[in-house]
C-alpha cells in the first residue's frame, strides 16, 4: 500500500467527523453551516484524491482530479461569508454581492468539469498522480484568495471596533484556521503545480486544521462565534421571559422567541438591533446587576410594561462577552396594581363616606321637613295676602319657586347620601339563584323612560342560574344601561349580550357613542370621578358597580375608543361555592360613569 494514501484517508475521516460535530454544536446557525460545508469539502476532496492516486491510467485520474473541484471551487465565497457571519453578520451590500460570487464559483466548476482550462493533464508520480494547471488557474487563484482576504480584513475590523476581548481572542484562532488552508492549499496544490513542481498534496490535511480550530474554540472558550445562539437554546425557548444576549456595544447577538413576541419582531429581525434603545427608562449603569427595574419596551406594534434585569456574561477565562438581558412582561402586574389602588381608594372613600353620610343625613332630614312645612305656610300666607294686596302676586310666585328649588336641592342631596351609604355599607339583601337574562329584561323595563329613542339590541345566550343579590345586580345593569344611553344620545344603539363559558357568565353592554379618552378610561372606577356637570351626576355609578361585582366574586372591565364607543363587560362566576358572599347595599338611583 502507498504510504501517501494515509494522508488523504486520515484527512477525509477527520474532516467528515469534524463537519458533523460542527453542525451538531452549531444548531443550524449560518456561520456553523458555512464552516461545516468548508470542512465537508475537504472530505470530498480527500476521497477524490485517494481514488485518483490508485487510478489505473492518467485519463481516469484526470476525471477524478476534476471531480474534486466540487469540494474546493467555492472556498472563496464560503470562507468570506463564514468570516463575516462570525464577526456580527453579513452586511446587506455583501448579501447582494454573494450570489454573483457563488455564480463565479459555479462558472469555474463548469470549466473544470467540462474543459481543460484549469486541469490540463494528470502526471504519474511515485506517490500516485500529480496534475498540470492551465492559464485559467491564474483567474481562479486571485478570486479565491481575494474573497478570503476581504473576509479576514473585514471581520478583523468589525471585531476590533465592536467585539469583546473574548470574541477577538477567539477570532484570532478561527482566522488562523482559515489562513493555514489558504496558504498550504494554494502552495502545494496550486502554485507549485502551476510552475511545474510536483510535490505531495497537503491541502486536504490543512482542512483538518480548519475544522479542528473551530471545534477547539467550542471547548476552549465555552461558546463559539459560529453559533452564539447555542447558549442553552432548549431552555431559553421554554422560558416565559424574553432573554437577549447583547454585544458590549448593545447590539443583539441572540434572542429567544419570547423576546421576539414582546417586541413584535422575528428572532431574525432582532439580530444586530440595539435593543437597549427600545427600553425607555432603563439604563444598565443605573441598575445594579441582577436587580429588576420596571420600564417600557417600545415594540414594533405596541408599548409593553416590562421589568428588566441584566447580568454580565463572561467566558471560561473571565473575558467580557457582553450582557444577558432578561425582560419580563408585567402587564398583568401593572393592571393588578391599578386594581389594588382602585380598591384602596374605594376602601378609604368608603370609610370617609360612611361618616359623611351619617353626619349629613340628620340635618338634611330636618331641613327637608322644615322646607315642607315652610312650603305649606307660604301657600297659606299667599292666600291671605292676595285679596288685599294684588301687587304681591309676582313676589309670591317667586317665593314658591324658591321653595320648590330648595326642596329639589334637598332631594338631590338625599339621593347623593343614599348613593354614599350604598357605597360604604351593605344591607341585608339575600342571595338566590336567579336568571341573569330575566334581570336584564326587568332592568330594561325600569329604565325604558330614560332610554328615550335609543335603540336597544339584546342577544341572550343560554346561561345557567347564578347565586346573586337581585337588587344589587340590577343596580349594576341599570347604571350601565343609563351610562350607555347618555353616551349615544337619541341616535345611537346599545347592545346587551350574555354568554356562558368556562365557568363564567359574561354580561356585555356596548354602545356606539362618543367613547372616552385614555386618561378618562383610567379613572372611570374612581369614586366621585365624572366627566359630567355637577348637577348631572355624582361620579359614584361605576364605583358602586365595581364594588358590587367584586363582592360577587366577579370582574368588571371597560374598553373604549374615542369616537367609536364603549364596551363594559361584567363577568360572574357560575359556581356559587367559589363566589364571595357578602351582604348587599341599598339600591340607589342609576348614576353616571
Amino acid at each position: 500500500m502507498n504510504a501517501y494514501l494515509l494522508i488523504p484517508l486520515l484527512a477525509g475521516t477527520a474532516c467528515t467527523s469534524l463537519a458533523v460535530w460542527i453542525l451538531t454544536m452549531g444548531s443550524g446557525s449560518r456561520a456553523s453551516l458555512r464552516a461545516a460545508v468548508l470542512v465537508a469539502g475537504g472530505s470530498w476532496w480527500s476521497l477524490c484524491e485517494v481514488l485518483w492516486a490508485v487510478a489505473p491510467d492518467p485519463e481516469s485520474a484526470l476525471v477524478l482530479i476534476r471531480l474534486s473541484a466540487v469540494g474546493w471551487v467555492a472556498i472563496g465565497p464560503l470562507g468570506l461569508e463564514f468570516l463575516l457571519e462570525i464577526s456580527g453578520g453579513t452586511p446587506p451590500w455583501m448579501r447582494r454581492l454573494l450570489p454573483f460570487l457563488y455564480a463565479t464559483s459555479g462558472a469555474f466548476l463548469a470549466m473544470t468539469l467540462t474543459t481543460s482550462l484549469i486541469h490540463t493533464a494528470a502526471v504519474p508520480m511515485p506517490w500516485g498522480y500529480g496534475y498540470e494547471l492551465g492559464p485559467t488557474y491564474l483567474l481562479f487563484y486571485p478570486f479565491t484568495s481575494g474573497c478570503l482576504l476581504v473576509g479576514l480584513v473585514a471581520s478583523a475590523r468589525r471585531l476590533r471596533r465592536n467585539a469583546s476581548a473574548a470574541d477577538r481572542s477567539q477570532l484570532g484562532w478561527v482566522a488562523a484556521g482559515v489562513t493555514v488552508p489558504l496558504i498550504v492549499a494554494s502552495t502545494t496544490d496550486g502554485l507549485l503545480p502551476y510552475f511545474g513542481t510536483q510535490t505531495v498534496h497537503l491541502a486536504t490535511a490543512s482542512f483538518v486544521f480548519l475544522g479542528g480550530t473551530v471545534a477547539w474554540s467550542f471547548h476552549r472558550y465555552g461558546h463559539s462565534l459560529l453559533a452564539p445562539t447555542t447558549f442553552a437554546r432548549e431552555i431559553l425557548e421554554t422560558l416565559p421571559d424574553g432573554v437577549a444576549l447583547v454585544h458590549p456595544d448593545g447590539r443583539v447577538r441572540s434572542a429567544n422567541a419570547r423576546l421576539a413576541t414582546l417586541t413584535g419582531m422575528s428572532v431574525g429581525e432582532l439580530d444586530g438591533v440595539r435593543f437597549e434603545e427600545q427600553l425607555h427608562g432603563w439604563d444598565p449603569t443605573d441598575v445594579q446587576e441582577g436587580s429588576e427595574l420596571e420600564c417600557e419596551l417600545a415594540g414594533k406594534h405596541a408599548t409593553v410594561p416590562v421589568a428588566v434585569a441584566w447580568s454580565q456574561l463572561r467566558d471560561k477565562r473571565g473575558l467580557d462577552l457582553g450582557r444577558v438581558i432578561v425582560v419580563r412582561d408585567v402587564t398583568e402586574l401593572v393592571d393588578l396594581r391599578r386594581r389594588l389602588v382602585t380598591s384602596g381608594r374605594l376602601a378609604a372613600v368608603g370609610e370617609l363616606a360612611a361618616g359623611i353620610a351619617h353626619e349629613i343625613n340628620n340635618p338634611i332630614a330636618y331641613v327637608g321637613s322644615n322646607l315642607g312645612t315652610l312650603r305649606e305656610y307660604w301657600s297659606e300666607l299667599a292666600k291671605l295676602a292676595r285679596p288685599d294686596s294684588p301687587g304681591l302676586d309676582a313676589l309670591v310666585a317667586d317665593g314658591e319657586e324658591l321653595v320648590e328649588e330648595c326642596v329639589e336641592g334637598v332631594r338631590r342631596v338625599e339621593l347623593i347620601v343614599r348613593d354614599v351609604k350604598g357605597f360604604s355599607h351593605a344591607s341585608g339583601d339575600s342571595r338566590a339563584l336567579l336568571d341573569i337574562n330575566q334581570l336584564i329584561d326587568s332592568a330594561l323595563r325600569v329604565v325604558a323612560p330614560q332610554l328615550g329613542e335609543t335603540q336597544i339590541e339584546s342577544s341572550y345566550g343560554s346561561v345557567p342560574f347564578v347565586r346573586v343579590s337581585g337588587r344589587r345586580l340590577q343596580q349594576v345593569i341599570l347604571n350601565l344601561l343609563v351610562n350607555a344611553a347618555h353616551a349615544v344620545g337619541h341616535a345611537g344603539t346599545v347592545k346587551v349580550t350574555t354568554i356562558a363559558h368556562d365557568g363564567w357568565i359574561d354580561l356585555t353592554v356596548a354602545d356606539d357613542g362618543c367613547g372616552m379618552e385614555p386618561n378618562v378610561l383610567e379613572r372611570v372606577f374612581d369614586p366621585f370621578f365624572t366627566t359630567k356637570r355637577v348637577d348631572e351626576g355624582t361620579g359614584l355609578g361605576l364605583a358602586i358597580c365595581y364594588q358590587i361585582v367584586r363582592d360577587h366574586g366577579g370582574e368588571i372591565s371597560l374598553e373604549s375608543t374615542l369616537g367609536s364607543g364603549t364596551q363594559v363587560r361584567v363577568r360572574l362566576p357560575t359556581d356559587s361555592v367559589t363566589a364571595t358572599l357578602s351582604t348587599a347595599a341599598q339600591l340607589p338611583e342609576p348614576s353616571d360613569r
